[in-house]
């Protein structure tokens, strides 16, 4: 039978480093070592690592073990911004949660000339529309809602940076151009633009024919929606779809027969910026968040998307696990609960997806690696109330000090846009966090 030696004082990880073997070997290793989720561990001043020692299981080289013992420590963190500028989806809407407060959000886009617009005599405008196409709705879905369109008094440019927290001072006119009632069942929202807007566009008829004319002219237009009747409720428009745009429908006095329409696009080349506030504290004071941002630990943690809250996870032991090199860790979970003290998690329905972040030394958030290798491999999605994550990989990293800092952080998938929000079990919590670590010793 033939022995493998790895050499240990290479850096992992090891399924790059198998030397001076076949090329068929080193494949049959690598499907091994992946197949088992293995992540093999060692300090520098091995002499060397043997797997398979000629499969002699009466020596017990190798054993199983499982712990799941570390302490966590649990904290609720706020999340003061993020990048939301060029998404598919815009965000518009308001609701009121007992547990999370208000949460409100608008968006900017640009409209851009399909094409050229010569008028061949003064028309008569019958009309001009915006259309919206909902993708999507979060709240309480019975609420009726009102969409106010404002013009847009500074540029906006489709290849900048923009983030949620966006300071709206003299963004904007506050004159109203177009207004619709919604809810959250209609598929297409149809917003009349008044004669105010449509007078400024038959005075500035010159500019229709080059878009950079138009667009210095007509900056992009700001959405804003408010709670008429219920709780509230965000919607989701896509942009991007082609039932989206701005249409002018239009007519020649000499021609009562003859109606014409001219597309006004949004686009990929549009600029497009979502903005999230909350305000925390209009919620119940029975339910409200007790802790946040103070680094004080409770039985419950919070997060919730569109810039809002996160859940900070400590492992003040793990560090004493690099004194335990050479370890191989076939797995590593972390377990995290739904807590069943949320009386309104059926309203507000909990996000399907979670993610897992680093945060480097100037304060950015990182995708773990485990996350970056798939939904299957990683998990993190929503079973029976439970989310459960393999970090095999990142705490292979810490231990191996390739990380210095053991925490993580726990945001809604796709926050960007998704507003779901979720309570979840804490430090002394029944259903507390958990991280259970199988390895071979």
């Amino acid at each position: 039978m033939m022995n493998l030696y790895l050499n240990t004082n290479m850096k992992l990880p090891i399924i790059n480093r198998l030397i001076k073997l076949p090329v068929s070997y080193i494949t049959l290793s690598v499907s091994v070592l992946f197949l088992g989720g293995l992540f093999l561990l060692t300090s520098c001043d091995d002499e060397g690592t043997l797997i398979g020692e000629n499969l002699q299981p009466q020596n017990d080289k190798f054993s199983v073990n499982y712990y799941d013992e570390f302490p966590v420590e649990v904290y609720t963190g706020l999340l003061d911004s993020l990048r939301a500028d060029e998404t598919v989806l815009a965000i518009a809407g308001e609701f009121i949660d007992p547990v999370f407060g208000t949460t409100k959000a608008d968006f900017i886009t640009q409209v851009r000339l399909s094409d050229s617009l010569v008028f061949s005599e003064e028309p008569v405008i019958d009309s001009l529309i915006v259309f919206l196409e909902v993708a999507g709705s979060y709240g309480d879905t019975n609420s009726i809602m009102e969409i106010n369109i404002h013009e847009l008094k500074k540029d906006v440019y489709p290849d900048s940076a923009y983030y949620s927290n966006l300071n709206q001072e003299g963004l904007y006119y506050e004159d109203v151009v177009g207004s619709a009632n919604y809810n959250a069942y209609d598929t297409l929202i149809k917003i009349y633009m008044n004669n105010t807007f449509i007078e400024k566009i038959k005075a500035n008829t010159s500019v229709l024919v080059k878009q950079d004319e138009f667009l210095q002219k007509f900056k992009g237009l700001y959405f804003t929606s408010d709670i008429q009747a219920g709780n509230g409720t965000l919607t989701n428009f896509n942009l991007l779809s082609l039932s989206t745009d701005m249409v002018l429908f239009f007519h020649y006095p000499s021609s009562d027969t003859l109606f014409y329409n001219y597309i006004f696009s949004i686009s990929q080349s549009s600029a497009r910026i979502n903005m999230y506030s909350h305000d925390f504290s209009t919620a119940d004071p029975a339910y409200s968040i007790g802790h946040l941002n103070d680094n004080i630990e409770d039985s419950v943690s919070y997060i919730q998307g569109l810039a809002g809250a996160f859940t900070k996870l400590k492992f003040p032991t793990l560090e004493n696990w690099r004194d335990s090199l050479p370890i191989a860790i076939n797995k590593a979970e972390l377990v995290v609960n739904l807590s069943s003290d949320d009386p309104y998690s059926s309203e507000y329905t909990p996000p399907e997806y979670l993610d897992i972040k680093t945060r480097d030394e100037d304060g950015n958030f990182n995708t773990v690696y485990d996350l970056v290798l798939g939904r299957e491999y990683f998990g993190g999605n929503l079973q029976e109330g439970i989310y459960i994550f393999n970090i095999s990989d990142f705490v292979h990293k810490y231990l191996n000090e390739y990380y210095n800092d053991p925490t993580l952080y726990i945001f809604v998938n796709a926050d960007y846009y998704r507003a779901n929000r979720a309570v979840l079990c804490g430090y002394n919590h029944s259903g507390k966090v958990e991280l259970k670590m199988t390895y071979i010793k």
